[in-house]
């Protein structure tokens, strides 16, 4: 019984450690086009 529960939340655990991840990744990639967009912007008015 109370290994069914542990292993339940390990896997719980490990899918939100998963989800949080790509969220970071996906939130830098963001970021890193946002800059992008910027410094293209910047270049074309000079």
């Amino acid at each position: 019984m109370l290994k069914k529960i542990g292993l339940g939340l390990a896997f719980v655990g490990a899918l939100m450690i998963t989800g949080v991840g790509s969220m970071v990744v996906k939130s830098a990639v963001a970021n890193e086009k946002k800059e992008e967009k910027k410094d293209e912007k910047k270049s074309e008015k000079k």
